[in-house]
């Protein structure tokens, strides 16, 4: 790449493309905004649409922090064991005929730190949450199974870079993953503390959970699983449109899961704390469409009857879910907007009632709290697990 071709802007990346065709193919580039890390572009090039991400080792919103750019690397990876074109993807295997589907790679020049995937299309879930074209209980149903699916799939399937070895976290691993997943639990008093609670508390929930995402390994996580990373595609106009149906030999609404770069081996728990966090907001904040407990509820009952060689869901796993979730609670709503200032010291004071009675082990309040009232019969069922 000669020293005119800036990937961080768009010339840079035609520039890229008219060397890397060999010819001076016409292609229209639309930077994309909403993500904090990268340069995302929406190339067209004769019809054709994909998306280009570049990491640079900084965040694309923030020049002066650091980031270490082989971040792309391992969501490369990652893509390419997931592939939905490959019939010998795990999850391929397990969904074969799912609505949900990993992003595609269409290639990746790790020199460059470029990563190139299909478009997945231009609205999130959390945007179109408040579509009433689509039936959002089947949605967290769909995404549920999906998530179980991967969860239970990767129990032996190593994050390694080629011709790495075992790197040096020891543990196959994403070491820039683990390292930026403990952010909200290292940042959690200062939250607490300019919203009137005690700091302490955070510090302990830090070392006693926080500390566990290094070293934690049951499956290949997707690490930023929200509703925000889930891509919307409408092929039909038909109201409550049931995501599995089939109309002419399509799926009339497909997802597709993004944003790979956190991923991560580590415990499911976080996963779907995080998704059940978002989906929790998104059922106050944006008219109560019953996310939350239709993407619990499927995810528990995936996993019970789910294969062997996927751990069983205990009180341990409950618990470090529904700490992700309170800490995710309280924390991140102080950092990205959802209401008022009374409205986000409600939330953080939810978050915080529900980490005491973590740490008390008052399973019975728990089971009352906005996370799991309204799943508790199959949530319930875990305590009796270790």
């Amino acid at each position: 790449m000669t020293a005119s071709q800036d990937l961080t802007t768009e010339t840079g990346l035609c520039d890229y493309l008219k060397a890397a065709n060999g010819q001076s193919k016409p292609v229209d580039i639309e930077p994309l905004s909403g993500g904090t890390a990268n340069y995302v572009y929406r190339v067209t090039n004769q019809g054709a649409r994909s998306i280009y991400k570049h990491a640079a080792p900084y965040l694309h919103s923030n020049k002066s922090f650091a980031f270490d750019p082989t971040r792309m690397d391992y969501e490369a990876r990652v893509l390419e064991i997931l592939s939905p074109a490959s019939s010998e993807s795990p999850l391929s295997k397990q969904l074969p005929t799912s609505c949900v589907h990993a992003v595609q790679i269409l290639s990746y020049d790790k020199d460059q730190k470029l990563l190139c995937i299909e478009d997945g299309g231009s609205q999130h879930l959390k945007d179109a949450y408040t579509d009433l074209k689509l039936d959002i209980p089947h949605v967290g149903e769909e995404l549920a199974k999906w998530i179980a699916a991967l969860h239970a799939c990767s129990s032996e399937i190593s994050l390694a870079l080629p011709g790495s070895g075992v790197n040096v976290e020891g543990n196959n691993n994403n070491p820039v993953a683990i390292n930026i997943y403990r952010y909200s639990y290292k940042n959690l008093y200062d939250a607490l503390a300019r919203f009137g609670q005690d700091p302490e508390l955070a510090h302990r929930i830090n070392e006693r959970f926080g500390s566990l995402l290094k070293t934690d390994n049951e499956c290949i996580c997707h690490g930023d699983f929200w509703p925000g990373n889930v891509l919307v595609q409408l092929n039909s106009h038909v109201s409550q449109i049931p995501p599995d149906s089939t109309i002419d030999g399509k799926k009339p609404v497909e997802f597709t899961v993004v944003d790979w770069e956190m991923c991560r081996r580590g415990t499911s728990a976080t996963d779907v704390g995080q998704f059940a966090a978002e989906a929790w907001l998104l059922d106050c904040f944006r008219g109560d469409r019953g996310l939350l407990p239709a993407f619990l509820i499927a995810y528990a009952t995936a996993r019970e009857s789910g294969t062997e060689s996927a751990a069983p869901l205990g009180r341990a796993w409950l618990r470090r879910m529904v700490v992700h979730w309170a800490v995710h609670v309280a924390f991140w709503p102080t950092v990205v907007e959802w209401t008022g200032k009374d409205g986000t010291q409600k939330l953080v004071d939810i978050g915080v009632d529900v980490l005491k009675d973590v740490l008390d082990e008052n399973w019975e309040k728990l089971l009352e709290s906005p996370l799991l009232r309204g799943v508790k019969e199959a949530y319930a069922p875990l305590l009796t697990r270790p």
